[in-house]
């Protein structure tokens, strides 16, 4: 286990997630079409039956779902709350609460960490990756699924569902000008880090108000693709895929712009044990 003093977002974090009711009951609307594309990145890239560790797993139905499918999982969350849900319905379920950035598992034991819409929340990426990397084998696989938050698609997708007359997204684009802000901001940050030599994570201040949960308004991390393959690279890894998309618009533009695509499906494999 990785030596690391929590920091002050992280306490704040903690304190946030653990107990709440309201978090917990928006989980619970998660369903298995809900958690389809990261259960596909998944199958494509990680043998069965491969032990998989599904970090932030939430209520726990991602890891139980990874169990039907094939894998030996283990579903992993903050908050003991969260983790009730699925626990209620099978008290077979693998699940542990504990901090990501602390695991409490030995050096080299998995053969996949996995997790759903979990890395934007991480305070401290570099420690996450380090620790993920700990706890795999060598050959083993890492996948992130989440959405791309330095993706200029994400801004132009709001700015157009709100010329339409619909919403925007939460915190990052309630109306037309804070969406034409954010989409220039990603267009100028997105291609900064492209030609950028060295990762560079970025973070933001998370909106815990409650006011209204959903469109990432408690995220803290800027997730994106560029970041977590230099990183990974860095470190030995083979990167094998950086976007991911189910819909035709989707998998036009990951296959075109990759780094930007709207939802990264970041996948990278540890190296093999040297020979000898």
């Amino acid at each position: 286990m990785t030596s690391h003093s929590e920091s002050p977002v992280a306490g704040q974090l903690k304190r946030y997630y653990q107990p709440s009711l309201r978090y917990r009951d928006d989980l619970k609307t998660h369903d298995e079409a809900f958690l389809e594309p990261f259960l596909i990145l998944v199958e494509r890239h990680v043998p069965k039956p491969a032990r998989i560790l599904d970090l932030g797993c939430g209520t726990g139905l991602s890891a139980r779902l990874l169990e039907q499918r094939g894998y030996m999982a283990f579903g992993l969350d903050l908050s003991p709350l969260f983790l009730s849900v699925e626990k209620q319905k099978d008290p077979d379920v693998k699940l542990l609460a504990g901090d990501a950035l602390r695991l409490p598992f030995g050096d080299g034991i998995f053969d996949a960490v996995a997790a759903f819409e979990f890395i934007e929340h991480v305070p401290d990426v570099p420690s996450l990756l380090e620790e993920c990397l700990r706890v795999l084998k060598p050959g083993g696989f890492l996948v992130f699924h989440s959405p791309n938050l330095l993706s200029p698609y994400l801004p132009a997708f709001d700015l157009l569902r709100m010329a339409l007359g619909g919403r925007g997204r939460p915190v990052f684009a309630e109306t037309i000008p804070q969406a034409f802000g954010w989409l220039k901001k990603n267009l100028w940050l997105s291609w900064k880090k492209k030609l950028s030599p060295r990762p560079g994570f970025l973070y933001r201040e998370p909106d815990l108000s409650e006011r209204e949960i959903g469109g990432d308004s408690d995220s803290v991390y800027l997730a994106n693709p560029i970041d977590l393959a230099r990183y990974l690279h860095g470190r030995g890894c083979v990167i094998e895929q950086r976007g991911h998309a189910m819909s035709w618009r989707n998998k036009v533009i990951v296959a075109l712009t990759p780094n930007f695509a709207p939802y990264m499906g970041l996948v990278a494999r540890t190296p093999h044990r040297p020979a000898g």
